[in-house]
């Protein structure tokens, strides 16, 4: 997988009990909205942040999770795809 990079226009937020990426800066025009992320999108939000990879952000799924590691990567992998469709992938 290439590498994987948040862009730091983006932040992860906790708005009343809800996950959420809101865009920061110039992308707030042109993004118009924001992301809802469930609890299992925002560690592997939390996890990308800190510059883990793909098989990394998934062990931590398999740790804060009962999921198998190829589900926990299989959930990275579509995580990531929407994130990069919504731009938040740099």
């Amino acid at each position: 997988m290439s590498e994987l990079q948040l862009n730091k226009d983006f932040v992860l937020r906790k708005v009343c009990g809800l996950n959420v990426v809101l865009p920061t800066g110039t992308n707030v025009k042109d993004f118009g909205g924001a992301l809802n992320l469930n609890d299992t999108a925002a560690l592997i939000f939390e996890q990308l942040q800190v510059g883990k990879t793909a098989e990394e952000t998934a062990a931590a799924l398999v740790a804060a999770y009962d999921v198998t590691p190829e589900t926990a990567l299989a959930d990275v992998q579509e995580t990531i795809e929407s994130l990069r469709e919504a731009g938040v992938m740099a």
